[in-house]
């Protein structure tokens, strides 16, 4: 990390903490202002910083490009969750072919696997069970979405970058949190935490990327 992407990082913790208090007070205008901001300064954060791995950070720009169109499509009026899935998903396969351009770190790989399996495994029969009630023919999108994640968290605990796995890890539960509040029901806190802890988890994906 340089003097820029430090700089970077700052002003863009602080213009999530401003998305943070707009989702708090349920302030429409402004959270449409500073959520996608927050993605714009993560991709200049990236970009400034000296990566490890030069390929790994443009599939990492990529992947957050994506995060950034995930994050206008379910935060719309408009019901626009599958093409949301959709976008995070192509996010999260960018995110993997990332991951590969380090060098392979098997045990965290397997590691990182079983926590990433055992975490799925408490919440998709919850929600396998909300969806075939109310949504059943988001199952099969869900699923393969929550798929695919397993295997990005893998991936990045691949990496043997500690950093890199908390990330995933973080992005990875502030999902599963918008999951549970989409099809479960409805929780009071929800929203605040799972935008904190998802601009935490994107953010520690990109320090990743630092030597």
């Amino acid at each position: 990390m340089n003097t820029v992407s430090w700089l970077l990082l700052a002003l863009t913790a602080s213009i999530a903490v401003v998305d943070w208090i707009a989702v708090v007070h349920s302030s429409r205008r402004l959270e449409y202002a500073a959520k996608p901001a927050v993605m714009v300064g993560l991709v200049l954060v990236a970009l400034a910083l000296t990566p490890a791995s030069n390929a790994q950070r443009w599939f990492f720009v990529a992947a957050l490009a994506l995060g950034l169109v995930s994050d206008v499509f379910l935060m719309l009026p408009k019901d626009l969750l599958v093409p949301g899935l959709v976008a995070a998903l192509i996010e999260h396969l960018a995110y993997i072919a990332g991951f590969r351009a380090r060098a392979l770190d098997v045990t965290w790989l397997f590691i990182a696997l079983v926590i990433a399996l055992v975490s799925a495994a408490v919440f998709v029969p919850i929600y396998h069970r909300a969806l075939s009630r109310k949504q059943p023919k988001l199952i099969g999108p869900v699923l393969a979405y929550v798929a695919v994640f397993v295997v990005m968290v893998a991936s990045a605990g691949g990496t043997g970058s500690l950093v890199a796995l908390a990330g995933a890890l973080l992005f990875f539960y502030s999902d599963a949190l918008l999951g549970w509040y989409r099809f479960v029901g409805p929780l009071s806190w929800g929203r605040p935490v799972n935008i904190i802890v998802y601009h935490a988890g994107q953010a520690l994906l990109v320090l990743s990327l630092a030597r």
